[in-house]
């Protein structure tokens, strides 16, 4: 089975994103915070020639699906993970082991003084982002359930205003736009762009990771929703991030 990872992903412990994957306890299994892939406790799946019990499949499945947490952690776009590609170079060549004078040579990044500076650098940084993520725990602990944010999902083009919307915003949004039912119709489709990404984040849920779609079951889906505007619907959630395409519109799947 496949799930939605981005609020697993952002809300996972360092121990829980070092390893690759959480355990979920609504569903009683291990969930990979790569690709969302889920291995159910009790079941024993095949690894080549051995079998292994959900745990230890969960980390076999990460390191050969996925390689290395650290590449993969490295490879996110800086809005993620907030280092530049001097940064994750230097990350990289500390964590191979190569020595400073190689490093200068990989990266240009002077001389092996500079390096050296460079690892002092990310230490303090290190620091501070401890003492800031106990800051924003202690801030999420002491505000009301309704009014932490919504989650942003890991595909947005550009995380922006747009996505600043608290859960009793995004409840209330829903309630409004979508008066019959969460499975629609819409009375509407509103210009506001934080508007628009709410109703499109609930859209999207209506497809399932990992399946790849014609552009016809798109379309049936999205008709829903509304009828006459579905080709809108699509695009928007195009460029919104949520869904991909081939390039040919041959197939469409869940981004997020």
């Amino acid at each position: 089975m496949v799930v939605d990872v981005s609020e697993h992903f952002y809300s996972a412990s360092i121990a829980e994103l070092k390893q690759g994957f959480i355990y979920d306890h609504a569903v009683e299994g291990y969930t990979c915070l790569v690709c969302g892939e889920q291995f159910e406790e009790g079941v024993v799946y095949a690894a080549g020639n051995r079998y292994l019990e959900a745990h230890k499949y969960a980390r076999h499945h990460v390191s050969e699906a996925h390689g290395s947490m650290l590449d993969y952690l490295l490879a996110l776009d800086k809005k993620a993970t907030g280092l530049t590609d001097l940064q994750k170079q230097l990350v990289g060549a500390f964590a191979s082991g190569m020595t400073d004078a190689d490093t200068v040579k990989l990266t240009g990044a002077g001389s092996a003084s500079t390096i050296r500076n460079h690892r002092f650098a990310l230490k303090e940084k290190a620091k501070q982002a401890k003492l800031f993520l106990t800051v924003m725990e202690l801030l999420e602990d002491a505000t009301p359930s309704g009014e932490r944010l919504v989650p942003v999902h890991r595909a947005a083009p550009q995380v922006d205003e747009r996505y600043s919307l608290t859960q009793d915003e995004y409840a209330a949004m829903l309630a409004k736009y979508l008066p019959h039912g969460l499975d629609g119709p819409l009375t509407g489709f509103p210009r506001k762009q934080k508007r628009k990404a709410a109703l499109l984040r609930h859209i999207a849920t209506r497809f399932k990771k990992g399946r790849k779609y014609k552009e016809t079951e798109v379309n049936e889906i999205l008709i829903r929703f509304m009828a006459e505007e579905y080709v809108t619907l699509r695009r928007y959630l195009i460029d919104y991030g949520f869904l991909g395409r081939e390039s040919d519109g041959s197939a469409y799947w869940l981004n997020v």
